[in-house]
């Protein structure tokens, strides 16, 4: 399941919201009373809640709806009901049935842009709704972390990710742990490794396997974003970057001597047969060349996560806490009873039972605890993927750090520190996403065709660097790179104004 959900992850990581991989404890007591409870209360609010799906609603997903409004009910006096929707029509429907007035009170446009959704006043802003109804988010955010704070534009927080089981970016190379050991190459989980260290890695595992390729670079997975330390204030890396934790000025990435010298590496390297001839244009994934044989390891950010019993994660830079793309849950202007719609998502928030009763359903019928120290579940007898009544691999609730798995392999001690080592590095624009105006909108289009056209090749090694970089350079700020950095800079030196 790992391998599905990595590139996903990533995205989580680097960007955004994303699905999560799941892992935490097994708490399974009843929640204690919130400030945002209700206490013996007759009154009840009905909210409509988007269940995304991977294209097949689950069998039993009406008992496990009952299952929570039997609590919730009690609880905070909210009834659930949940709207299934597969996650790929949600993509090329949720702003039309919002634009055609259907009510919906809570809804997750997964991976989608909600700067869209906010210009066109399809969403309700949230920071009020907070405050007086969330009271658990509201210290969390206030404690710094920025699963809410990261979603605020126009000073206005517009939706609420779910807590990733580990927060925080950083460079890093996964590797099959069978090449590095051969080798006489030292690794070393906690040090940052430089490109030329990393370079010394590929020359010693293609002595020793001449026809493996040691970098799985692909041009559809190029970026610099698993290489490098950068953060692009909530858009695209070609919008313009703060290169480190102490940087407030915007610049083009693409222009900086760091880029300019990933990009030399990378041409070197696949000049000495480190990286797949084909790697710009082929269709194979990172995963495949290293399952195949062809490729040892690739670039991904650098979390636990991303590697698993078999693989050494090499970092490449420092662990940083980034500014991710705009995401997660929103109250729509449809929405009936927006002030139950975060009442709710705050208890499910505070309350790991309720998130894991939503994630994997019920205990005993869709799933088993198998060692509640490590937080590990498996299926009853008899079951499995195929015909459990209830499995939803998408993790889009609550606090993942506090749900269930189903790999031992996943360990939350070692997400924790990695997300403590994030949080104590910053980025300067924690708290802001950068908003294009139209004009920067028409621009951002052209540059982003440019990025598409050159990055797969220079990004692989696989064009004459000299000339391509520079025709690169200088087709980006032909499409207005430039205006569109100014900008971001003007809405960055604004915020920090304002703290």
């Amino acid at each position: 399941m790992r391998k599905q959900f990595k590139k996903a992850a990533a995205v989580l990581l680097c960007t955004a919201t994303a699905l999560s991989v799941l892992a935490g404890c097994s708490t399974q007591t009843e929640p204690e009373q919130s400030g945002s409870e209700k206490e013996n209360t007759s009154e009840t609010d009905h909210i409509v809640v988007t269940y995304l799906t991977l294209g097949q609603t689950p069998a039993d997903l009406q008992e496990v709806q009952d299952a929570l409004n039997e609590r919730s009910v009690k609880d905070i006096g909210v009834e659930v009901e949940f709207k299934p929707v597969s996650a790929y029509d949600a993509m090329s429907q949720f702003t039309t049935w919002l634009a055609t007035g259907e009510r919906y009170d809570l809804m997750m446009p997964l991976l989608q842009d909600l700067n869209t959704y906010k210009e066109q006043g399809l969403i309700q802003p949230l920071t009020d709704l907070i405050a007086e109804n969330a009271p658990y988010i509201q210290q969390m955010t206030d404690e710094g972390w920025t699963y809410a704070s990261n979603n605020t534009m126009d000073g206005e927080i517009w939706s609420v990710m779910a807590v990733p089981n580990v927060t925080g970016s950083g460079g890093g190379f996964v590797v099959k742990k069978q090449y590095v050991d051969e080798t006489d190459w030292a690794y070393d989980e906690n040090k940052v490794y430089t490109l030329d260290e990393l370079g010394e890695l590929f020359a010693a595992i293609k002595e020793n396997h001449p026809d493996m390729y040691p970098c799985g670079q692909t041009g559809a997975t190029a970026s610099y974003g698993y290489v490098g330390m950068f953060d692009a204030m909530g858009g695209d890396q070609a919008t313009g970057v703060l290169m480190d934790t102490e940087s407030t000025e915007i610049v083009n990435l693409y222009e900086t001597d760091e880029y300019r010298d990933y990009l030399q590496h990378m041409r070197d390297w696949n000049l000495a047969g480190y990286i797949y001839p084909d790697a710009a244009v082929t269709d194979s994934s990172q995963e495949e060349l290293v399952d195949s044989g062809v490729a040892a390891g690739y670039f991904m950010v650098s979390a636990p996560v991303q590697a698993d019993d078999s693989e050494y994660m090499i970092r490449l830079t420092e662990v940083f806490q980034p500014t991710q793309a705009m995401g997660g849950w929103v109250v729509p202007n449809t929405a009936e009873e927006p002030e139950a719609a975060v009442r709710f998502l705050n208890y499910v928030w505070e309350n790991p039972d309720i998130a894991n009763l939503i994630q994997w359903g019920i205990e005993g019928e869709h799933y088993v605890v198998l060692d509640e120290e490590k937080n590990l579940i498996g299926f009853p007898e008899g079951k499995d993927a195929t015909n459990s009544g209830y499995y939803n691999t998408l993790g889009l609730w609550g606090d993942t750090r506090e749900v269930y798995v189903w790999s031992e392999s996943q360990s939350q001690e070692k997400n924790d520190a990695y997300t403590e080592e994030a949080m104590n590095n910053p980025m300067k624009d924690i708290g802001v996403l950068y908003s294009p105006s139209a004009e920067a909108s028409t621009k951002i289009a052209a540059i982003t065709a440019v990025v598409e056209q050159y990055e797969p090749s220079l990004e692989t090694g696989s064009v004459d660097l000299d000339q391509y970089y520079e025709e690169f350079i200088n087709a980006l700020k032909a499409a207005g790179v430039d205006d569109v950095i100014a900008e971001k800079q003007e809405q960055l030196d604004a915020f920090l104004k304002g703290k």
